[in-house]
């Protein structure tokens, strides 16, 4: 291991102290609203907690259903264990995030000094780490990658460690442990995880000695520790569904080109359905890699056109470009050149083969790894700067400074300011407000109807309605699962008093000692003959109506 100075070992410190601060600071404020994957997973980690099942009565499922996105059971199994520990609060849904966000700051330290034995290098990409907007920002909502990246990246450092002194087997046992718990916590990682580290293993494949039978025992644990996630891969049908969903020929433009390539049957023809998907696919790979995406409007904070932010600081740019000449400049590619190249061209992959034009959520993996290449040009820049007079060093310094200090504060504006403003529907405002109000009505009427069709500028449904009135009326997670029904009418679902459905306001507002919730996209507010019968207005973050509240 490394011995750190007491300069170097105080300066990380420092990186992981702002870190620290950036991923915690008012983190129950802000996001300012518990987005619909978010309060889905705490309420099913609370029904998991106190029941042993999702709140549809599954038994400890190895997918959740949740709003028919089939979700990954990693965070909420993790969220389960914060419940026991700190109880019910709405940022405890944020907890997990948080944690493998700040752990993943030390984590690209240890793979960054183990993979390029440089100090400094290790210290400036932890430093883009703590600092990188689609780290802080993707840290401080319920995000299950993060936990996936932090495995991943411990576990390469375990193999770079196990190479450096083969005689410790136990780097070599928990690199296979990590790696394979790694694959548990998102599924794109149950595909890039092994690429990757087949990649590793063929790059430094000089270094593994002694033979297959040295590596058998290990890798057939490996093997082991995964046969449960292949059975739940291969048996369940939630992830099956899932992956039919997001798959990229649901694209709808590919969808108009493979009707046009689908003329007659015939080998041409298919041969021609392939081709078209493999081109689709591999322009949609590509944009992944748009600078304009990477450091303008990639993870689109607001509605502002140019007024945005990328994943990774604009700063990084120039950094990233003198790493590329810095590693092309060695003599030839060395295995930690190539290791961070295949590694980046894998992470693409899951984004570049869904229907989303850009889902950043699904390739963070390659923003941590862009912020190790930064470090690796802030290095570079860093040694010329360092062979300059003293007073041009001190003022390239401070000017560096200043950029990326800017920079830095304009991300924090857009996501603290513009993004609840801007964006409140994307994170489901007000279904809170909603919820708290309708219980706070529970008493007055016999039925409670709620039309979740909502949106600013176009209508879209918000499927986990029914999350938010369980869970902000603290309803027994217990009795939701024996009273949760469809119901028969248009997107009808049920439990207590609740029915949350498409209202059809001309036969709906006959009925008597009723609360219908809706918003003008579903009943025109001119179509309310008696205006006094709205009893209550809820705005989007933003101040313009979202919903009302009907007294019939």
């Amino acid at each position: 291991m490394y011995k750190l100075k007491n300069s170097k070992l105080l300066i990380f410190i420092i990186i992981l102290l702002i870190g620290i601060f950036f991923r915690l600071w008012k983190l129950p404020q802000y996001p300012v609203h518990l987005s619909h994957d978010e309060v889905s997973q705490a309420y099913d980690a609370i029904s998991i907690a106190q029941t042993g099942r999702d709140i549809y009565g599954n038994f400890l499922p190895t997918i959740f259903p949740s709003v028919n996105d089939f979700k990954s059971p990693f965070y909420t199994y993790a969220t389960s264990l914060v419940y026991f520990i700190i109880g019910n609060h709405e940022w405890m849904i944020r907890v997990v995030g948080v944690f493998f966000g700040i752990c993943i700051i030390p984590a690209v330290f240890w793979f960054t000094l183990k993979l390029t034995k440089q100090v400094n290098i290790a210290l400036f990409a932890s430093l883009f780490t703590a600092i990188s907007p689609s780290e802080i920002f993707f840290s401080r909502k319920s995000f299950e990658n993060g936990a996936g990246i932090f495995f991943l990246l411990v576990s390469l450092s375990c193999l770079l460690t196990y190479l450096e002194k083969q005689k410790q087997q136990r780097w070599l046992y928990s690199a296979v442990f990590l790696s394979a718990l790694g694959m548990y916590t998102y599924f794109s990682h149950a595909v890039i995880i092994p690429l990757m580290l087949a990649i590793f293993i063929l790059i430094f494949r000089k270094s593994f000695t002694q033979g297959f039978k040295k590596y058998f025992p290990p890798f057939l644990l490996w093997i082991l520790l995964l046969i449960p996630l292949i059975i739940i891969i291969m048996t369940n049908p939630g992830s099956r569904y899932r992956s039919q969903t997001v798959f990229i020929v649901q694209d709808s433009t590919l969808e108009r080109q493979l009707n046009y390539a689908e003329s007659e049957n015939s080998l041409i023809s298919q041969l021609l359905h392939f081709k078209t998907i493999g081109d689709f696919s591999f322009n949609r790979y590509l944009q992944q890699f748009d600078p304009v995406y990477l450091f303008g409007n990639g993870l689109d904070l607001t509605n502002q056109g140019p007024v945005n932010m990328g994943p990774l600081l604009l700063f990084q740019l120039p950094l990233l470009l003198i790493a590329a000449f810095y590693l092309i400049q060695r003599a030839g590619f060395t295995n930690f050149s190539k290791l961070l190249i295949f590694l980046v061209a894998l992470g693409g992959l899951p984004s570049g083969l869904t229907f989303e034009p850009h889902s950043p959520h699904r390739i963070v993996i390659v923003f941590t790894l862009l912020n190790i290449i930064t470090g690796i040009g802030a290095f570079s820049l860093w040694q010329k700067i360092n062979n300059l007079k003293v007073i041009h060093k001190i003022i390239l310094i401070f000017t560096l400074m200043v950029l990326l200090i800017l920079n830095l504060v304009y991300f924090l504006h857009i996501y603290f300011v513009n993004y609840p403003y801007e964006k409140s529907q994307y994170i489901h405002y007000p279904f809170k407000q909603v919820a708290r109000f309708a219980w706070s009505e529970y008493d007055n009427f016999e039925q409670i109807i709620f039309d979740p069709l909502f949106g600013e500028l176009a209508p879209v449904i918000g499927t986990a309605a029914h999350y938010y009135l369980a869970y902000y009326g603290q309803y027994p997670s217990l009795k939701f699962q024996e009273e949760y029904h469809l119901g028969t009418k248009p997107r009808e679902v049920i439990f207590d008093k609740f029915s949350i459905r498409q209202v059809y306001w001309p036969s709906d507002k006959n009925f008597k000692n009723t609360l219908i919730i809706v918003s003008p996209w579903s009943v025109p507010e001119a179509d309310i003959e008696d205006k006094s019968k709205i009893i209550k207005r809820f705005n989007f973050y933003d101040g313009k109506l979202a919903f009302y509240a009907i007294k019939l």
